[in-house]
């Protein structure tokens, strides 16, 4: 039985103290964090998982659990005991992401973060994306974006005109959306990996920092994909996209939704 959704998100609402908590149990776990292989993609920042990201995520679906956000179909990274104990019952799906980023992590750098998202299967209802060790985050709900904290800027490589990049991470776009992408390199726009841009930190930091024009992305991941979408649809940025949400997938990399999007912020 579908339900209304604003009750579930009050309740996401409430709980953004836990979220930022758990944020910091990562950073207090990472000296310890032990690394393994959880998928063999021969992606590292895909297939490798730390014991901290199974903390994290027991940190944050523990108190969850507690609320009427246990009646969501969740899509939560990793497999813990308390995972399998949301019911699918409310039309309402929830994701999480404990710790997006693993790589940058477990290597010490600043941009990893905890993404929280609520959608019905058509719209993006709600997202909380934090990034502990800078304090900075943002929340997207109704027509709303909100900071918290402090922004930090990310460090990039010189020589790109961030104003006019688009900054992709899975997929090819010249062949997904050949029509959308050399209609964008006509009009001055450069596509670039994110290996390209940056070596520490994810595209959608570069993105909502205000880095880098826009962002694609292909077959996004159900657990961290979906925030710079809702971000550009706040926003009412330019929005190309064959993405379904109420379908999600399975492939080698986990769960994801099938299709493309591209956010251009002009």
């Amino acid at each position: 039985m579908e339900q209304a959704p604003n009750e579930y998100i009050e309740i996401l609402l409430g709980l953004e103290d836990v979220f930022k908590s758990s944020g910091e149990l990562a950073l207090q776990l990472r000296k310890k964090a032990v690394v393994n292989n959880k998928l063999q993609t021969g992606i590292r920042g895909i297939d490798i998982v730390t014991n901290a990201d199974v903390a994290v995520q027991e940190a944050i679906l523990s108190e969850m659990a507690k609320t009427k956000l246990i009646e969501c179909e969740l899509i939560a990274e990793e497999k813990t005991s308390t995972a399998g104990k949301f019911k699918s019952t409310n039309g309402l799906v929830l994701t999480l992401d404990p710790i997006d980023g693993t790589i940058f992590y477990a290597t010490g750098k600043r941009f990893f973060s905890i993404i929280v998202c609520l959608h019905d299967k058509k719209d993006i209802l709600y997202t909380f994306n934090y990034f502990p060790a800078v304090k900075w985050g943002y929340r997207i709900v109704g027509n709303n974006v909100q900071s918290i904290g402090s922004t930090a800027a990310v460090n990039t490589k010189n020589g790109i005109n961030l104003n006019m990049a688009i900054v992709h991470t899975f997929g090819d776009p010249e062949n997904t959306a050949p029509e959308i992408y050399f209609d964008l390199i006509k009009k001055g726009y450069s596509f670039y990996k994110l290996s390209e841009v940056t070596d520490e930190s994810g595209s959608a930091t570069l993105f909502f920092l205000d880095q880098t024009a826009g962002y694609f992305t292909n077959n996004p991941g159900a657990y961290d994909g979906l925030a710079m979408l809702h971000y550009g649809k706040v926003k009412k940025f330019k929005i190309y996209s064959t993405l379904d949400i109420s379908k999600p997938l399975i492939s080698e990399r986990g769960v994801y939704y099938p299709g493309w999007y591209l956010v251009l912020r002009k």
